[in-house]
C-alpha cells in the first residue's frame, strides 16, 4: 500500500562556533527604539568572519526587517520578543519574493533570506509581526489581481513590483527563498501580517518545535507553516492556532508556477497539532510545480474546518502524487475529515483546460474523526479523474458519510462511518 519512498532526512544548518549579542552593536531594549541597524551590523560582522550566532537577550526589541546571511543563526532567549515595526516604509526597497505562488518584487518579509546557505532561527523567544497593521489589506485586492495577471501574461519578473500604495502586498513573517541547509527550531511566531513561516525553494530544511499563534477570526491568510517548492525537508513538532491552514505544501501558482517548475518533494511532516485552522495538513491550492513523495504522520487536528485537504483547480496544472498519511486524529471539523478536490473555488461544471492537474497515488492508513460534517469528500473532474486512492483503517463519526466522484481506483479497507 505504501505511496512514500524514504529518503535521507535533512540535517539542517551548520553554524560556526562563534557568537555575539545584539547589545554589542548598540541594541536598546524596551520597544521604543528601532534596532534595525544593530541587528544588521551584528549579522554582517559574523558573516564577514565566516558565520556564527547572533544572540537576542531577554527583553522587548523593536526592529524593521531582519535579513539573514549565510552562516548566521539568530537565537532568541526564552524571555525575548522581537517586535517588528508597523512603519511600512521600513519594508522597502522591495525584494524578490513569491506572493501566493507568483514571483514578484514586494515588501521585505520580516525575517528574510535570499540564496543563502546554513542559516538558522532558534530559541524559545517570540517573533511578533504586529500583523494587525497589515490585515486590512486582505480586502484590497488590486495588487494581488495585478500580480495574477502579470504571472499569466509572463510579464518579466523584474517588472512585477508591488510595494507602493494600493498595489502593495503584505509581507510574511518569515520568508527564506532559494536557501540551502536551513534550521527553524523553537520560537513562537505570532501576529503575522500574512503567511507566517514560508520557506521557498529551500533544500535540506528542518522546521521543528515551533509555535504559530495568530487570531483565528481577525488574521486573514496567516497560514502557519508553508513549504513551497522545498526538497528534503522535515516539519516536526509544530503547534498552530491560526487564521488559515496549519501546515501546507505548495509549489507555485498557475502559469508562473509551471514556468518556474520547482516541485515540493521528499518531505516528512509529523507531530503537528492544530488547535484551530482552516486545513490541518493541506496540499495546494498553489501546486502547479508539482508535489510528490510526502509522508504525514502522527498529527492531531482539534477544531478545524477540514482535516486532511488536497485542493487544486482545473487551471493549476502540475501533479500531486505519492502522498502518504499515517495515524491522523481529527477531533472535530466543520466540513470534511478528508477532502481531495479539483473544485477549489470553482464549481463542478468548470470546463476542461489545457493544464488539468493530476492527483494520484494517495494512501491514508489510520484516520479517526470524532465529528465531521462530511467524513470523506473525493471530488475529481470528469476530464481528469483522480487515480489510485487507498483508505485503510478509517473510523469517522459524521453527518454525511462520504461524497465521491470521478476516481479511478478507489480502495476502502476496514473503513467505518457512524
Amino acid at each position: 500500500m505504501s505511496c512514500f519512498t524514504p529518503f535521507a532526512l535533512p540535517t539542517g544548518a551548520c553554524i560556526p562556533d562563534r557568537e555575539v549579542s545584539v547589545l554589542d552593536f548598540g541594541a536598546v531594549p524596551g520597544g521604543k527604539v528601532k534596532n534595525t541597524s544593530a541587528f544588521r551590523e551584528a549579522i554582517e560582522y559574523l558573516h564577514e568572519k565566516g558565520g556564527g550566532r547572533v544572540n537576542v537577550p531577554d527583553g522587548l526589541w523593536l526592529t524593521g526587517p531582519i535579513h539573514l546571511k549565510s552562516g548566521i543563526e539568530l537565537h532568541l532567549s526564552p524571555q525575548s520578543e522581537v517586535r517588528f515595526s508597523a512603519d511600512k516604509e521600513d519594508y522597502l526597497p522591495p525584494v524578490f519574493t513569491l506572493f501566493e505562488g507568483v514571483r514578484c518584487y514586494a515588501c521585505s518579509a520580516q525575517l528574510y533570506a535570499l540564496n543563502c546557505h546554513d542559516i538558522a532561527v532558534t530559541g524559545e523567544g517570540t517573533f511578533n509581526g504586529q500583523g494587525f497593521n497589515w490585515w486590512y489589506m486582505a480586502v484590497e485586492r488590486a495588487g494581488v489581481e495585478a500580480l495574477y495577471k502579470a504571472g499569466e501574461e509572463d510579464l518579466p519578473v523584474e517588472k512585477r513590483v508591488y510595494a507602493q500604495d494600493k498595489l502593495m502586498l503584505r509581507p510574511g513573517l518569515l520568508h527564506f527563498v532559494g536557501c540551502e541547509n536551513v534550521t527553524i527550531d523553537g520560537p513562537l511566531f505570532t501576529f503575522s501580517p500574512f503567511w507566517t513561516v514560508h520557506p521557498t525553494w529551500c533544500k535540506n530544511l528542518i522546521v521543528r518545535n515551533i509555535r504559530v499563534q495568530n487570531p483565528w477570526v481577525h488574521a486573514p491568510n496567516t497560514d502557519g507553516c508553508n513549504l513551497e517548492g522545498c526538497s528534503r525537508a522535515l516539519v516536526d513538532g509544530v503547534f498552530t492556532d491560526t487564521g488559515d491552514d496549519a501546515v501546507c505544501l505548495k509549489s507555485g501558482r498557475d502559469a508562473d508556477g509551471r514556468r518556474a517548475g520547482i516541485p515540493c518533494e521528499d518531505v516528512v511532516v509529523r507531530r503537528v497539532v492544530s488547535e484551530r485552522s482552516h486545513g490541518g495538513i493541506t496540499i495546494g491550492s498553489e501546486m502547479s510545480g508539482g508535489i510528490r513523495n510526502v509522508l504525514v504522520e502522527d498529527c492531531e487536528f482539534r477544531n478545524n474546518l477540514i482535516g486532511i485537504w488536497i485542493k487544486t483547480a482545473p487551471e493549476r496544472g502540475g501533479v500531486v502524487e505519492n502522498i502518504e498519511y499515517r495515524n491522523i486524529r481529527v477531533l472535530k471539523v466543520r466540513e470534511q475529515a478528508l477532502c481531495i478536490t479539483m473544485g477549489y473555488y470553482v464549481d463542478d461544471n468548470q470546463p476542461r483546460t489545457a493544464y488539468m492537474p493530476k492527483v494520484r497515488h494517495i494512501c491514508v492508513d489510520g484516520l479517526t474523526c470524532g465529528y465531521a460534517g462530511t467524513g470523506i469528500l473525493i471530488d475529481g473532474h470528469k476530464d481528469s479523474p483522480f487515480e489510485d486512492i487507498t483508505l485503510r483503517n478509517v473510523r469517522c463519526h459524521s453527518k454525511t458519510n462520504a461524497d465521491i466522484r470521478y476516481v479511478n481506483g478507489l480502495n476502502l479497507i476496514n473503513a467505518s462511518f457512524e
